[in-house]
C-alpha cells in the first residue's frame, strides 16, 4: 500500500524550522508570523515567502551594493522598479536594457537554469513595448580541471545560445572567468537590450477586478523553486563580485 504523505502543520514548520534550509532566516519568520500575516504561516505559504525573499528574486544581500550604481539623469525615463530600465535617445526613440542573474538555477539544471534566464529579460524587454535586439552575458566558474565545471560551462553557454536562437535575437558580446571561488556555485548574468517608440512604453500595472491570469510555459524544471532559494551565505560573502559586464554597460548608458 502506498504511503500518502501529508505536508507540515504551520506548528511543525515553526518547531522544526524546515524554512532554514529554504535560505529564510528566523528573523524574517517571525516578521511573517507576527507582523505579515498575524498567524504561522503554512507550508505553501512559508515557501512562496523563502522564494520571494530569496537573494535570487529580491537581492536581499546586495541590494546595499546596487543601489550605488548610477540611475538617474536628464535622458532616464524609467528607472529601477519596472520590468526595464529606459533611456531616451533621441527623435522620440528609446533604448531598453535589462541584466539578470540566474546563478542558481544554473548551477542545479544548467541548460534551463541559463536559457531561462535569457527568456527572462527578453520578456522584460518585450513587455516594456520594445523590441529585443541583442544580448550578451558575463559570466563565472571553477576550474575547468573539474568535469562539473566543465559540464557546466557546456551546458551554460548552450543554453545561453539556444533561447536567443530560438526567436532570432542575437548574442553580441560578452566575457567569462575561472577561479576556483566559483566551484561551488557559479555565475551566470544575461543581459538584454531593446529599442523602441517612446510612445509605445508599457507600465507593468493591472487594474480592476475580475482579471484573468493567463500561465504559459513548461512545467517547472529540475532546479525548481528551491533553484531560486538554495542561496546560503557562506556562497554570498566568498565570491568574488562580477563587474566587468556593469562597467561595460553604466558608461554605454550614461552616453546614450
Amino acid at each position: 500500500m502506498q504511503e500518502l504523505r501529508t505536508e507540515p502543520t504551520p506548528e511543525e514548520i515553526r518547531d522544526q524550522k524546515p524554512y532554514k534550509d529554504w535560505g529564510l532566516s528566523e528573523e524574517e519568520y517571525d516578521l511573517i508570523s507576527n507582523k505579515l500575516l498575524h498567524r504561522l504561516p503554512n507550508y505553501t505559504e512559508t515557501g512562496l515567502f523563502a522564494a520571494m525573499w530569496s537573494e535570487h528574486c529580491s537581492y536581499k544581500n546586495s541590494k546595499h551594493v546596487l543601489r550605488k550604481f548610477w540611475n538617474k539623469g536628464s535622458r532616464v525615463i524609467m528607472e529601477p522598479g519596472e520590468g526595464a530600465g529606459v533611456l531616451d535617445i533621441g527623435d522620440d526613440q528609446a533604448v531598453v536594457f535589462k541584466a539578470e542573474s540566474h546563478n542558481h538555477p544554473s548551477f542545479v539544471e544548467p541548460y534551463e537554469g541559463a536559457a531561462t534566464g535569457v527568456g527572462g529579460i527578453i520578456r522584460d524587454i518585450f513587455s516594456m513595448g520594445a523590441k529585443p535586439i541583442a544580448s550578451l552575458d558575463s559570466l563565472r566558474f571553477g576550474e575547468l580541471t573539474d568535469a562539473k565545471n566543465r559540464y557546466l560551462v557546456d551546458e551554460v553557454v548552450r543554453g545561453i545560445a539556444a533561447y536567443g536562437n530560438c526567436i532570432g535575437i542575437p548574442t553580441v558580446g560578452g566575457e567569462i572567468g575561472f577561479d576556483s571561488v566559483y566551484n561551488g556555485n557559479p555565475l551566470v548574468n544575461v543581459m538584454c537590450v531593446g529599442l523602441m517608440n517612446q510612445k509605445d512604453l508599457k507600465k507593468g500595472r493591472a487594474t480592476g477586478t475580475g482579471n484573468s491570469i493567463i500561465y504559459v510555459g513548461a512545467k517547472t524544471g529540475r532546479d525548481g523553486i528551491n533553484g531560486a532559494t538554495f542561496a546560503p551565505m557562506n556562497l554570498v560573502k566568498k565570491r568574488k563580485p562580477i563587474v566587468p559586464l556593469f562597467k561595460l554597460v553604466i558608461p554605454l548608458w550614461k552616453n546614450c
